[in-house]
């Protein structure tokens, strides 16, 4: 070959090199093989997808509450929906250079808790501007917190708090009449002192309060409600129930301001994440949830409950109702629920039940109970709701007040025809056998409080009034669980003060007390009705999400569903069940964002 044709050569080759790069470049890139992508800790990943997720989960435990894919290691999520749901090398093509990756290491993921039945914001009022009283249990520890609150506040025109209990005032009889006025008045004589009892059921006062509130020897017992009275028929200092001299008592109070109200909510939220909590079912008005969703700070979904009063007319709840239900429609806040009252408590003998007292309760031998309702009133109210398609939530503590409550949805059901309405049953202490069979043929859901199916604070009271068979006997979950009712759980917080959705699942599943300090002493109540964790876990998730009507987006872990998760330190179904409420909330993750990270 001669030098002029080898230059030739040699020019082509080097001319051509480049574009032989070029070609296979743009080959590579045309490619269906996705590009290779770096997760964030700065792992290389062989199959990264252009659909990236924003955070990934991955090597874990994950609880789907699917029946189709109950189990799998991976979730990825994008946009604050679920994206993916499956296997830890699978997921990898979801990871891109923004993606947020988890590395479980072998930690459970759980849908996040739906609490589905609180009253926000709880004690965080008393605990922020009022007398704290939920964290003691005796009478001398009230008396000196409220002379503690004095002290520091000289300038008060009123003292209010909240969170005493019954306990600390039954007699040796079996009795209970709750503490007096008089006692209050040698601490704080000249301005009125108002303490709400920890189930909200009743308020203690001094006899500044009463003298305002207009009570005295002869005024006479509200319907629904009583004027506690010491043996001579003068006024104790205990007013039980809600009614017209309850509220009275109350409406002394100077309501607080905006601002003091939103900070405890705010304090609740904060808290309540940190519980795993990423939604609840809210007794009373979400106006102060609406703000905080405005402000682009809400952390939880909401799902309203306004109060719906015997007095009201039919026509007036069903149009406050309806009027909510359009203001309160977004993924965040809805309103669709309305809450009632068929009874009472036991503690204050004013829960309805078929069978009479016991001489504990101290009102003759033929008290049942109370109700503010009359039947036909209530039927009436229930089928309104029931015909614009308004879930009622109704409160019934006594197996009388769930019968009243299931009459009235039999009656909604035959003046409107069947539906899916989920209308629900809040407490159930007590209900008989022939009722758990109607109520879930009646598809009728039961929200249950976990925290009392053991021998708890209230135990003794209920006993006391009802007799050991009887309040042994309380909370029949295996029994309903296994007829078919669905049971949501919930707290009915501040009612009971620890909310904690891990304490609730840990005494569903041993009936004893969840904390360690107890577990040793005689505190389990009827073994037999205990259910498993899984199912536990079930009714504080897509049961809870059936309750609310959010089944189709929370509730379990589905592709297109709401990114509300909650990251648990151990598997709890692997763990002795005794330690459940010992396990540590590593992340709650709400609308794919996290909104709580453990330390």
């Amino acid at each position: 070959m001669n030098s002029v044709l080898r230059s030739k050569l040699l020019f082509l080759i080097f001319i051509l090199i480049p574009f032989v790069f070029m070609l296979g470049a743009c080959t590579e890139k045309s490619d269906v093989t996705p590009q290779k992508k770096t997760d964030s800790t700065g792992k290389k990943n062989e199959e990264a997808s252009d659909d990236q997720a924003t955070l990934v989960l991955k090597n874990g435990i994950v609880y789907t509450m699917e029946e189709d894919q109950p189990i799998a290691e991976a979730v990825a999520v994008k946009d604050g929906e679920i994206q993916f749901v499956g296997s830890s090398s699978d997921v990898e093509k979801y990871v891109g250079d923004d993606t947020e990756v988890i590395d479980l290491e072998d930690k459970m993921v759980s849908p996040g808790f739906i609490d589905g039945h609180t009253h926000p914001p709880g004690i965080w009022t008393s605990k922020l501007f009022e007398v704290e009283l939920t964290s003691l249990n005796t009478h001398e520890d009230y008396l000196k917190a409220v002379a503690d609150f004095q002290k520091k506040n000289p300038n008060a025109e009123i003292i209010l708090g909240g969170g005493w209990k019954y306990g600390p005032y039954e007699q040796s009889d079996g009795t209970n009449l709750g503490p007096t006025k008089e006692e209050l008045d040698e601490i704080v004589p000249d301005i009125p002192v108002i303490l709400v009892s920890i189930d909200r059921h009743a308020v203690w006062a001094n006899s500044k309060a009463f003298e305002l509130a207009g009570i005295e020897e002869n005024t006479p017992n509200p319907k629904g409600g009583e004027i506690v009275r010491n043996p001579d028929g003068t006024p104790r200092g205990v007013v039980r129930e809600e009614g017209d001299l309850f509220n009275k008592v109350l409406d002394m109070a100077p309501p607080l301001t905006k601002e003091q109200r939103k900070e405890a909510m705010l304090k609740y939220m904060e808290e309540a994440n940190s519980f795993g909590i990423t939604g609840v079912q809210n007794i009373g008005g979400v106006e102060m949830w609406e703000e905080i969703r405005q402000e682009g700070k809400l952390t939880m979904r909401v799902a309203g409950a306004p109060f719906i009063d015997p007095g009201m007319k039919p026509e007036d709840a069903v149009q406050q109702i309806l009027a909510d239900r359009e203001t309160y429609k977004s993924d965040w806040i809805m309103v669709n629920t309305a809450k009632i009252f068929a009874d009472g408590v036991t503690e204050a003998a004013t829960a309805l039940y078929l069978e009479p007292y016991g001489s504990g309760a101290n009102k003759g031998h033929d008290h049942h109970g109370d109700t503010s309702w009359e039947t036909d009133t209530l039927n009436e109210m229930v089928a309104a709701l029931d015909k614009e398609g308004v879930q009622a939530h109704i409160h019934a503590i006594g197996d009388g007040a769930v019968n009243m409550s299931l009459d009235a949805y039999e009656f909604a059901a035959n003046a409107n025809g069947k539906r899916d309405s989920r209308h629900t049953i809040t407490h159930i202490s007590a209900i008989r056998d022939s009722e758990i069979s109607r109520m879930a043929k009646m598809n009728v859901i039961a929200s249950m409080q976990p925290f009392w199916f053991y021998k708890d604070q209230y135990y003794d009271a209920e006993k006391a009034m009802l007799g050991e068979e009887r309040a042994l006997a309380m909370y029949p979950t295996r029994e309903m669980w296994d007829a078919g009712v669905t049971i949501a759980s919930s707290s009915d917080y501040p009612p009971t003060p620890d909310y904690r959705p891990l304490n609730a699942i840990e005494t569903g599943v041993t009936r004893n007390s969840p904390y360690p300090e107890e577990q040793d002493t005689d505190l389990v109540r009827n073994i037999d009705q205990a259910l498993t964790v899984k199912e536990m876990l079930q009714s504080y998730t897509k049961n809870a999400a059936y309750q609310i009507f959010r089944e189709n987006d929370l509730g379990s872990l589905k592709i297109g569903k709401k990114a509300d998760m909650v990251v648990l330190g151990e598997d709890l179904t692997k763990i002795e069940p005794k330690i459940i409420s010992e396990t540590s909330i590593v992340y709650t993750i709400v609308d794919g964002k996290i909104v709580y990270k453990g330390k």
